[in-house]
């Protein structure tokens, strides 16, 4: 500990010796401390020598740069309170909507005349798609007709004219072996399931 204490002290002379070395310096200027100048600040002095280094420093001009600013829109003119404003049209493209196919009983109903050939009929739609699979005639109409106040379906093929009809029903006959109907489709429009 005692050797703290001589450490402390050792350090306090130092101390107090640079401490008045300054003050006796201070003291034996010729000027007055810049502190004790009545109208002077102490950064006077320091602020005109940059001023003095400044204007000894050459000048280097750096290029200007020249922003020109957007173009003004000219206002438009308010029309006269006599004339009609221009209308805005607004064009708004709306795509067509794609056709709905005709369910076979739309299309018998859609027709104005011909005649159609019945191959086949069935109460149950399950025995018709099985016909036409097994007899290649997947092209031909499934009808949903009334008979009597039960749905019968019947399987035809339209035709405009009475001779192309009898010409497809014998076809039909030997390609099916059941003997097709032939009959108008006004007739068929009659019972057609509504």
């Amino acid at each position: 500990m005692e050797r703290t204490v001589k450490f402390i002290i050792k350090n306090i002379r130092a101390i107090l010796f640079s401490n008045l070395l300054i003050f006796g310096l201070t003291a034996c200027s010729s000027e007055p401390a810049p502190w004790t100048r009545p109208d002077e600040s102490p950064w006077s002095e320091k602020h005109a020598a940059e001023q003095a280094s400044v204007e000894e420093v050459a000048v280097i001009e750096e290029p200007i740069i020249v922003v020109e600013p957007e173009p003004m829109l000219e206002p438009m003119a308010e029309p006269s309170r006599f004339e009609d404003p221009e209308p805005v049209v607004a064009a708004v493209i709306v795509p067509e909507p794609e056709p709905v196919p005709l369910t076979a009983e739309e299309r018998i109903m859609s027709m104005d005349s011909g005649y159609a050939v019945q191959v086949f009929a069935s109460a149950n739609l399950a025995n018709m798609d099985k016909f036409m699979a097994t007899n290649g005639l997947e092209d031909m109409l499934a009808v949903k007709t009334d008979r009597e106040g039960s749905v019968v379906y019947v399987l035809v093929s339209t035709h405009p004219d009475r001779a192309s009809a009898n010409v497809v029903a014998a076809e039909l006959e030997q390609k099916t072996g059941a003997r097709p109907w032939v009959r108008s489709i006004l007739g068929l429009q009659k019972v057609v399931y509504q």
